[in-house]
C-alpha cells in the first residue's frame, strides 16, 4: 500500500518509536507533482500519526480470508504444535484466519504499533483464539527469535516496507530447513503498462517486476517457488478500500488543521483512484515459498 506524503526533496527518513524500540528507515522520492511518495509507514511524521489513521479498519492492506486459506491449502499439514510468524501482522484479520487454519500450531504475531496489537487481542478473545496467538512489538528489521524457529513465516503485504529483497533474506534465518515463507507483494501485470500508471507507480517502486521477474529474485534469495497467484479485485476493495472510503470524511474532520494528515489522506485517494484505473496492471501476488538449505 503506498501513501503520498509532504513535498520536498529526496532524503532518507526514520520513523521515531518509542525508546527500546528499533525503528526502519526509509528513502523518499519525489513524483512530478512534487509529492514524496512513501510506503505506508514511512514518511516525514511520527508513524503513529500514519498507523491511527488505519485503526479500526478490518485490515490495513489488501487481502482476504479466501486468499489465505488458498495459500496455506499448498503447505503440507504442519505437525501438532507447529509455529507461525506473521510479519507486519496489524490488527490480524490473516493472522486470526491462520489459527483457525492451524488449529493445533501456535502463531506469533508482530507489528510495530500496539493498539494493532490489541484490536487483534480483542478480535482473538472474541473468537477463542486467543490461547494460541501471541502478540509481538518488534520491528520486522530486526526480530528478537531464534534462529530456524518457525515453520512458516507469512507476510501479507508487508515485505514491500522493508523490501521485499532484503525481507527475503532477513527473514530466511528465522525459517526452519524445510519451512515455508508466503509473502503478497506488488508486481506488474502487463509488459506495457499505461503511461499514467507507470508514472504514479515508478517514484515509488523503481524496480517493480513482473511475476517471473519476481520468481527469479526469490529463487536467487534461496527459496523455491511452490506456487503464486494473483489477489483478485474483492481482496483489494471488500475489506480494505470500501472501509477506508468509508472512513475517510471522518479523518478528514478529525484531523483538518493536521497539514500532514491531509498529504496522507490525499495519496489515499489518488492510489484508490489509480487502482480502480489500472487494476488490469498492477496490483498484488502471493508467493508460496519453500526454504532452501543453502548451508
Amino acid at each position: 500500500m503506498f501513501i503520498l506524503s509532504g513535498s520536498g526533496k529526496n532524503r532518507l527518513l526514520s520513523s521515531p518509536l518509542e525508546p527500546g524500540i528499533p525503528h526502519l528507515s526509509f528513502p523518499v522520492t519525489t513524483n512530478q507533482q512534487g509529492f514524496n511518495l512513501n510506503i505506508l509507514t514511512c514518511g516525514i511524521m511520527d508513524v503513529t500519526l500514519i498507523s491511527r489513521m488505519f485503526e479500526e479498519l478490518p485490515r490495513q492492506g489488501p487481502g482476504s480470508d479466501e486468499c489465505t486459506a488458498y495459500a496455506s491449502s499448498q503447505i503440507p499439514i504442519l505437525p501438532r504444535g507447529g509455529k507461525i510468524l506473521d510479519i507486519g501482522c496489524g490488527s490480524g484479520m490473516q493472522t486470526l484466519a491462520l489459527a483457525r487454519l492451524y488449529p493445533d500450531c501456535t502463531i506469533t504475531a508482530s507489528d510495530l504499533h500496539q493498539p494493532f496489537l490489541d484490536d487483534l487481542v480483542h478480535r482473538a478473545k472474541k473468537e477463542g483464539l486467543d490461547g494460541r496467538i501471541i502478540p509481538y512489538r518488534a520491528s520486522m528489521d530486526n526480530l528478537p527469535f531464534d534462529r530456524a524457529s518457525f515453520d512458516i513465516i507469512w507476510a501479507e503485504g508487508s515485505a514491500f516496507i522493508m523490501g521485499l529483497s532484503n525481507a527475503l533474506r532477513y527473514w530466511k534465518q528465522f525459517l526452519k530447513p524445510e519451512g515455508y515463507l508466503v509473502v503478497s507483494d506488488t508486481t506488474w501485470f502487463t509488459d506495457s503498462p499505461s503511461e499514467e500508471c507507470r508514472e504514479f507507480l515508478d517514484p515509488m517502486c523503481p524496480d517493480l517486476k513482473s511475476v517471473p521477474g519476481t520468481e527469479e529474485l526469490i529463487r536467487n534469495a534461496g527459496y523455491a517457488v511452490i506456487s503464486s497467484f494473483r489477489l483478485p479485485d474483492a481482496g483489494w476493495w471488500d475489506h480494505f478500500y470500501t472501509p477506508l472510503s468509508a472512513r475517510i470524511p471522518l479523518l478528514k474532520a478529525k484531523y483538518a488543521e493536521n497539514s500532514d494528515a491531509q498529504m496522507i489522506i490525499q495519496g489515499l485517494e489518488m492510489e484508490m483512484e489509480m487502482h480502480r484505473k489500472y487494476s488490469n496492471e498492477y496490483g498484488y501476488t502471493f508467493f508460496v515459498l519453500k526454504n532452501r538449505c543453502t548451508d
